[in-house]
């Protein structure tokens, strides 16, 4: 689905995604990775309160967020993201993926979990998954 969608979006706005991490290297690492897809404009957000905020400015395509973060962790951060846009495509990163963390994550409103350390394919293949399962 990304992949098709790809190929049309060059035409059309680009792919807008946030980046929320409280480790800049992460963050860097996430932006590198996005800027091998075609036609994406990636933001940042280094903890959730920045998050929050960011994301009802930039109303994004995706969220890519990490679950620990000093003050308001991801795990709250997608639920009032979610609570504001129920739509909302969040992806969970973190290095925490034993089943109760990605249950809870899925559970506040991620549409999808990737354990850390991420690669290329497997950024795409959980964007392929999430925009198929929002279409």
């Amino acid at each position: 689905m990304f992949e098709t969608m790809q190929s049309s979006v060059s035409t059309r706005e680009p792919l807008t995604c946030l980046i929320v991490d409280d480790s800049a290297f992460m963050r860097f690492h996430l932006k590198r990775l996005m800027d091998a897809f075609e036609n994406v404009i990636a933001r940042e957000a280094a903890n959730g309160d920045d998050a929050v905020v960011e994301y009802q400015k930039m109303k994004p395509d995706i969220v890519l967020m990490d679950i620990v973060m000093p003050g308001q962790g991801g795990i709250e951060t997608v639920k009032q993201i979610c609570a504001h846009d129920p739509a909302a495509r969040v992806i969970m990163i973190s290095s925490l993926s034993y089943k109760e963390k990605v249950d809870e994550a899925l559970a506040a409103g991620a549409k999808c979990f990737v354990a850390k350390p991420v690669t290329t394919e497997q950024l795409r293949q959980a964007i392929d998954r999430v925009f198929a399962v929002s279409v």
